[in-house]
Parts: structure tokens; sequence; C-alpha cells
């Protein structure tokens, strides 16, 4: 099988969400700040990525309900993880237990 085949995992709804490192970091600040809406170029500082790659991505994560436009401040939107979401209330459990894990792991 060759690099540029497509494997069984390329659908799977795992590799959507977490397609890239970059998805991943901006999941992990939507977790970390889920009490508090946040601009595009707080999730890009703070995801440490261009404010572009964040576009890129942001509508998915809308777009599934993950996270949700919460209001609009001058020109700019503010962005929140939905946590009544199922899948962002799941992402909010991962990222506790596998810290737990990690925490554990490190004693």
């Amino acid at each position: 099988m060759g690099l540029d085949a497509e494997s069984f995992a390329d659908g799977t709804p795992l590799v959507f969400l977490f397609s890239s490192v970059n998805r991943t970091r901006m999941l992990s600040v939507f977790v970390d700040e889920r009490s508090r809406d946040l601009s595009v170029s707080e999730i890009a500082e703070q995801a440490g990525i261009a404010r572009s790659t964040v576009y890129d991505h942001l509508d998915d994560f809308v777009e599934i309900g993950i996270v949700e436009n919460t209001r609009k401040t001058g020109v700019s939107e503010r962005y929140q993880l939905n946590m009544e979401n199922d899948i962002a209330e799941l992402l909010y459990k991962l990222d506790g237990v596998t810290l737990q894990a990690l925490l554990e792991h490190d004693q």
C-alpha cells in the first residue's frame, strides 16, 4: 500500500475531528477556556497558530455543534465550547481523565 493510498482511518469521525495538530490545538483551547467566549485572534494566539488557520477549521466545529458563535463585539465574532453538545462534553471529560492519567504516570 503506497503512501498516497487512502487508509481505512481516513474517513473515520475521529480522524475528521483530530485530523491535524492545529485542529487539536484549537479544540484544546476551547476546552481549557470553556467558561468564556473567544475571538479568532484569541483562539489563534492561545493555540499558537495563524488566524487564517483558525478560519480554516472553525466552520467545521460550529457546523457539528462543538463550538457556538456567542456574540459579536464590534467587528469580531466570539466563539465558545458548546457544553450542551455531546462531543464537546466528552472532549471536556477526555481532557480531565487524560490529565489524571498523565499525573499518575509521572508519580
